[in-house]
């Protein structure tokens, strides 16, 4: 099976889902370029977003900041 990962939400797992792979498909469609807020690295991210998802893990695990 492939492996799915984008800047959005990391690896995606359970892709064998219908509904998984088409709201995927939809993070695709829907991601833009933009740096992100905090690494400063060039993502793909939805457009309310302004962090990559390597970002959010390492603050959500207090490595951050």
């Amino acid at each position: 099976m492939s492996k799915y990962y984008d800047d959005n939400f990391g690896h995606w797992e359970d892709m064998g889902d219908e509904d998984t792979r088409e709201f995927y498909r939809h993070v695709q469609r829907s991601s833009v370029w933009k740096k992100c807020s905090i690494c400063g690295r060039k993502v793909k991210l939805m457009p309310d977003y302004d962090k990559c998802d390597s970002c959010c893990r390492k603050i959500e695990s207090g490595q951050c900041g």
